[in-house]
């Protein structure tokens, strides 16, 4: 029981240091209206730390990763809303994935299609809750409710681009990543 929690607790301190790893190292910065956006691996950890640790275990380790990451490169502010929208999409997408997979059984290809599936979810919550906090956000600085919302609007094209590309990491390295954590994980 002891062994099983200490590899719990490093499945999890590997996740957020890689998810950490995922925005510091590479990121590309884009041009929006509100916030400070840019292309980066972050979210491609988070959702493998989901479908490899788990929901539960993944959330705590995105939650870590990225808000270690906004604390040390001033985004200081963002954290609240980092830590509360990553626990919830990791929670449920964690949940939808886990019966996804129970159905697929051994079946590659239903496994496949439930990561794609849980991956988009994950995606378009994440397009989702950054337009509304965007609209929010900008209202708080003082806007207009229609001036908040074109600026959400005209910054979530950096979300999607995100999301375009993390769907697209997500499908070329799941299963070699998967194979590569059940021998690592196999070992310990």
């Amino acid at each position: 029981m002891r062994d099983n929690r200490i590899q719990s607790m490093v499945l999890v301190a590997v996740f957020a240091a890689i998810t950490y790893l995922g925005i510091q190292v590479f990121r590309i910065p884009m041009p929006a209206a509100v916030g400070t956006p840019f292309v980066h691996f972050g979210h491609v950890f988070v959702v493998m730390g989901i479908f490899l640790i788990g929901g539960k275990r993944g959330a705590v380790s995105g939650s870590i990763g990225l808000v270690v990451f906004d604390l040390l490169n001033g985004f200081v502010q963002d954290i609240p809303q980092v830590f509360l929208e990553t626990v919830f999409k990791c929670l449920v997408i964690g949940a939808l994935f886990a019966v996804l997979k129970k159905r697929a059984g051994k079946d590659v290809r239903k496994e496949f299609r439930a990561v794609f599936v849980c991956t988009v979810l994950y995606g378009l919550l994440n397009i989702v809750i950054e337009f509304v906090m965007g609209i929010v956000k900008m209202l708080f600085l003082g806007s207009n409710f229609a001036a908040a919302v074109a600026g959400s609007a005209v910054s979530i094209a950096a979300t999607v681009i995100n999301v375009v590309f993390l769907i697209a990491v997500i499908l070329v390295i799941y299963l070699p990543v998967k194979r590569l954590y059940a021998r690592a994980v196999g070992e310990m």
